[in-house]
């Protein structure tokens, strides 16, 4: 017997054992899932840690009240064969387009329910050829999502379970995945796979391919139910939806606005145009610049139309080595020498931004080896402590292969640990500079398992705490007149930031053999989906470390709209290295400059608000703040390409050029190679 809920948007079908048969769109008449039961849980048995639960293999009773059903699953079958005593209880209701979800779990068994995996749907053969869209390091786009994972050369290494489930895994929050969402699209329709839970629990995105044949995806968090208790899971979204991806993004937009503390950046981050990222000392002891270098630190940078230092390396230990002592270097100059000039870079119209990491703990410094170190540092769920390991090497062998340092995470629960870090900020206002800034501290919080902190453990919120630190430390700066930034998207540590330095560029392309090949450059990650969410955030580019493929990546930076992040060899030369970048850089800025009060605070609207009729040619849409829409188009790969851009509603004012190109008697663009236009619509 089938159980069939519809209303004039959509229609799901429900199987008598609970699975889920059918999920449509009226609209179009697409049907975007096979059948496949909703869940599964993961619970150990004795010291089997790993015992899998399906909700095909129980007893269900389906029951339906108008647009709303229940669904009871009681004793489910382990993959070892025999059924265990746990009720599982799934409610959907549909509200016009969207399907609102949620699973409660009875646990009456001797057993942990460790992870719940849920909502599972299996794409039908259409969905999965369609695109999905995900906030991996603030948007990731995999075209036709089936033949991404049936990749064959995709190195499966077996140290999991990959001959029954192949599954990529994205975690939020974190950069991993920045919203707690991702959409299937195509150009007019989609499916949106949401979770609105404000509890902001680590919850994983799972794309996978079980028993090799059937394409899922899934959301899975930790609930850890112990025996004789319950718990539950609520708030997510299966929406069809019609139009382009935008549509699903809107989705989580709404619900943001629900939670999401927006703030305007000072108009220091606001205007900037980009920085150096310079290394002055390096984790091996060179010294790549001294204090009394920081005057040609500027000269350099000013001819590209930067104005900005951001500071690495500035301390005794040099960076990645030390943490968190940040002790002013006698060997760089000494204190005195690095306040002098950090005001004469100032006094020549530059800013400067002063470097520490927010969660790294040397396990060689005094801090670790006598201090809180060892009482503030994130613990596993086995009691060790959570380690990172970097190592950077210069002309020599042995620090590249023995050389690593080795870190703990501080728990970002811990007033101590708050209290160390809020040193930083003392030391920039004591040194003249204009902002702090935090590395790593947008997300990638452990869990912590570590008792004396006074968090629940396992603590799968911890990145509450992360926010909630992250906001005390913006506060503190902002008290000493301080701007402040971090690195890595997430949405719930954003709202608490004046901009964020990425880990992706969103340049770089999947083929670096595309110019080679006369083809057009395909970036997989441009971080489209996170800032169409949130385009008040202000964020970097990233990855221009030499001459290379200077004009094409520029310009993205440009039709984007991002501060422009130099760093020469990985931080460890100024602009002038570079020269061929530092004069295309200049040129570019200059064009920024001069169009400043279109693109300063600009709202960025990826391809949502104008139509465009050549895909060989890149663009994005913007709203000024005068309410003009400007869109900028580019294009790399051929010697001329000529499109038509049109906003509807709207008659198009002005326009100009980067670099060659012709606006045509017909009104369409003629952009030659590297060429980009602005155009301004009224």
């Amino acid at each position: 017997m089938e159980h069939v809920i519809e209303n004039q948007q959509i229609r799901v079908v429900l199987g008598d054992n609970g699975s889920l048969l059918s999920l449509a769109d009226k609209r179009s008449d697409i049907e975007y899932v096979k059948s496949h039961g909703l869940w599964r849980l993961i619970i150990n048995e004795g010291e089997s840690l790993e015992i899998e639960l399906k909700a095909e293999n129980s007893q269900a009773e389906v029951s339906i009240n108008e647009e709303s059903f229940s669904i009871c699953y009681n004793q489910p079958m382990t993959h070892t064969g025999h059924h265990v005593d746990i009720t599982v209880q799934v409610n959907g209701r549909l509200e016009g387009e969207d399907i609102k979800l949620d699973i409660s779990m009875d646990n009456r068994s001797k057993s942990i329910i460790r992870e719940c995996h849920f909502p599972i749907i299996e794409l039908s053969d259409q969905a999965g050829e369609m695109d999905l869209h995900s906030s991996h390091k603030g948007g990731c786009v995999w075209k036709h999502l089936k033949n991404h994972l049936d990749n064959p050369n995709d190195v499966k290494l077996y140290k999991a379970m990959e001959y029954v489930y192949h599954r990529k895994t994205f975690s939020y929050p974190s950069s991993d995945a920045a919203t707690n969402s991702l959409a299937l699209a195509d150009a007019d329709q989609g499916l949106y796979f949401g979770c609105h839970d404000n509890t902001f629990k680590f919850t994983d995105h799972i794309v996978e391919i079980e028993d090799k044949a059937h394409l899922n995806l899934a959301m899975v968090q930790c609930p850890f139910v112990k025996p004789g208790t319950s718990d539950s899971i609520s708030e997510f979204r299966l929406s069809p939806y019609q139009g382009a991806w935008h549509k699903a993004a809107d989705k989580y937009r709404t619900w943001a606005e629900t939670w999401y503390d927006f703030k305007k950046a000072p108009d220091a981050i606001r205007t900037t145009l980009g920085w150096q990222r310079i290394i002055m000392r390096s984790q091996y002891g060179e010294n790549f610049y001294t204090y009394d270098q920081l005057p040609q630190i500027f000269e350099d940078g000013i001819k590209a139309g930067i104005d900005t230092l951001f500071m690495f390396g500035w301390y005794k230990g040099g960076h990645d080595n030390d943490y968190p002592n940040y002790t002013v270097s006698e060997d760089l100059g000494g204190y005195e020498v690095l306040k002098q000039n950090i005001a004469e870079f100032k006094r020549r119209g530059g800013k400067v931004i002063l470097y520490s990491n927010g969660q790294l703990i040397d396990r060689n410094s005094d801090y670790y080896l006598n201090g809180n170190g060892k009482k503030v540092s994130v613990k596993d769920h086995n009691g060790n402590e959570q380690q990172e390991f970097y190592g950077f090497s210069g002309r020599g062998i042995f620090n590249k292969r023995y050389g690593n340092r080795t870190f703990v995470t501080g728990c970002s629960a811990s007033e101590d640990w708050c209290k160390q870090l809020m040193k930083v900020v003392d030391t920039a206002a004591e040194l003249g500079c204009d902002g702090v800034f935090y590395d790593q501290l947008g997300t990638s919080a452990y869990l912590c398992c570590d008792p004396t902190h006074g968090h629940p453990v396992p603590f799968f919120g911890i990145m509450n705490a992360r926010r909630d630190l992250v906001k005390k430390l913006r506060e503190y700066a902002k008290s000493k007149g301080l701007h402040f930034g971090i690195e890595l998207i997430t949405d719930i540590t954003a709202q608490h930031t004046d901009y964020i330095h990425t880990l992706a560029g969103g340049a770089t392309v999947t083929d670096p053999l595309w110019e080679k090949k006369g083809e057009k450059p395909n970036v997989m990650i441009n971080m489209d989906w996170f800032r169409y969410i949130f385009p008040e955030v202000i964020i970097s580019n990233r990855e221009i470390r030499d001459d290379t493929d200077i004009e094409r990546r520029v310009n993205r930076m440009i039709m984007q709209n991002l501060i422009s992040d130099v760093e020469i060899y990985r931080c460890q030369k100024t602009i002038a290295e570079a020269p061929h970048y530092q004069e295309y850089l200049g040129k570019a800025n200059a064009f920024r400059k001069k169009h400043s009060d279109l693109m300063s605070g600009a709202k960025f609207r990826s391809t949502s608000l104008h139509k465009i009729d050549n895909d060989q040619v890149d663009s994005e849409g913007h709203i000024a703040p005068d309410g003009s829409i400007v869109v900028m188009a580019t294009q790399s790969h051929l010697d001329s390409a000529t499109v038509n851009i049109n906003v509807p509603g709207r008659a198009l004012k002005s326009h100009d050029f980067l670099n060659n190109g012709t606006l045509n008697t017909d009104g369409s663009i003629t952009l030659e190679r590297h060429g980009l236009v602005m155009l301004i619509f009224g």
